[in-house]
């Protein structure tokens, strides 16, 4: 098992085989115009005895192949590595058919066979990347064999120095060749690296919340029961203190929050089984709804919102009970950060504004004691809380943060003394 798991190893890049391949055409055709001018250098101005013809063959070959390869690519089509290191051992099959004409096995320009050598190592599996390098060796020496005469060419014929400033030559285009393609893979896996880092993050979330969601399901059905008996209680109570006008408004409200209680586990128990459905949304039309009704359960807050000129009929898709759920959250902190011993005259704003690339935000701002920096790191955290114990569970913000990432949205907060603000970024409906 381990030696055939061994032998059949993915290349580091085999994922992004049609990124890959992009670059390596893009090589080949930096590679197609050195060809040419280096042919075209050396016969006329250096004026050394190769023959155009056939030197001219195989580069109308090469360009031929490269632009089948880019219509392949064009069209969407995947690459396998067999492909890319069968076009690699044709890119040596090219170098070798120019070397037999302009050299031999002495040509600098040999050094080139190590970077077919080098993109293999990078692009293919070890299997193939080893078929590549066997190819390379292998047209080394069939120079060896088909031009031997060639390995005194360029001493008798007077020409050392030039083949010492070639052999600089090759190097130097060697390097930076291998220095492009090394860069051009490693960023590539920066960000693939960037990328597994946040999926593993919103994974670690999605976990949490479906074990919150579990937990949720059991909490509605089990406080189904208790919150029906608080109901006739108060009921009771009502009855018994007919004449007590204070307790009459006191087993009003009881009663009042147990109806609120019992219809925010009623959409519980109904997205339970059944995910909801995400629906395209005017945003400017949808918010006021939603934070007016807020303010209803808060004994009326005065809350203004704000709807600017830009982002009017801007539609973001939604799930709107999700977000509801997200833009109350956002306004309970808001709340409890405006009624404090230390703040006075609170005062809560939620705007609509346009996004930049086209997305659109929502902002809740609020004038109250504002969040210290050392904490603004750790908010979206579960169950981290800035309040005082049994005021806050610290689950309000990283349940925002989740239904804002299931919408392909952020989440950003700026705090000093006073002045708060949340903004949801949300992109625009297509």
């Amino acid at each position: 098992m381990d030696a055939t798991h061994h032998n059949h190893r993915k290349s580091p890049m085999s994922d992004h085989a049609p990124l890959t391949i992009h670059w390596l055409v893009r090589l080949r055709w930096a590679a197609i115009a050195a060809q040419c001018v280096s042919i075209l250098g050396v016969r006329y101005l250096l004026r050394a005895p190769f023959p155009l013809a056939p030197l001219a063959v195989v580069v109308g070959a090469l360009t031929l192949a490269n632009v089948v390869l880019e219509v392949t690519l064009r069209r969407g089509r995947s690459i396998s590595d067999r492909a890319v290191a069968g076009n690699l051992l044709l890119d040596i099959a090219a170098l070798t058919a120019l070397l037999v004409w302009t050299g031999g096995a002495m040509n600098p320009f040999t050094t080139l066979y190590l970077l077919e050598v080098a993109l293999a190592g990078i692009l293919v599996s070890r299997r193939w990347s080893l078929v590549v390098t066997v190819g390379a060796v292998a047209a080394f020496g069939a120079l060896l064999v088909a031009r031997p005469e060639a390995v005194h060419v360029w001493h008798s014929a007077g020409m050392f120095l030039l083949h010492v400033r070639g052999m600089w030559l090759a190097f130097a285009l060697t390097a930076g060749c291998l220095w492009y393609f090394v860069d051009r893979v490693n960023e590539a896996l920066r960000r693939r690296e960037g990328e597994l880092a946040a999926a593993r993050i919103e994974a670690e979330r999605a976990r949490r919340l479906v074990a919150l969601g579990t937990l949720a399901a059991g909490t509605a059905h089990e406080l189904n029961t208790p919150l029906g008996t608080v109901v006739i209680l108060a009921s009771e109570l009502s009855e018994i203190l007919v004449d007590h006008p204070e307790a009459q408004a006191l087993t009003h409200k009881i009663r009042a929050e147990v109806r609120r209680c019992k219809s925010i586990l009623l959409r519980m128990r109904s997205h339970e089984h059944e995910p909801e459905e995400s629906v395209s949304v005017s945003v400017g039309d949808w918010l006021p709804s939603t934070v007016g009704a807020w303010g209803r359960d808060h004994d009326g807050a005065a809350v203004s919102v704000r709807i600017n000129v830009g982002a009017m009929g801007l539609h973001a898709r939604v799930r709107p009970e999700a977000l509801r759920q997200a833009v109350v959250n956002l306004l309970d902190n808001a709340w409890e950060a405006t009624h404090t011993d230390v703040t006075d005259n609170g005062r809560i704003s939620v705007s609509v504004l346009p996004g930049t690339d086209n997305t659109v935000v929502i902002e809740v701002a609020d004038n109250g004691v504002g969040i210290a920096p050392e904490h603004l790191a750790r908010l979206g955290e579960p169950f981290f809380t800035t309040r005082e114990p049994g005021r806050g569970m610290g689950m309000g913000l990283f349940l925002v943060q989740a239904v804002v990432s299931q919408h392909r949205g952020t989440m950003h907060v700026e705090s000093v003394p006073g002045d708060t603000r949340v903004r949801v970024t949300l992109p625009v409906a297509g």
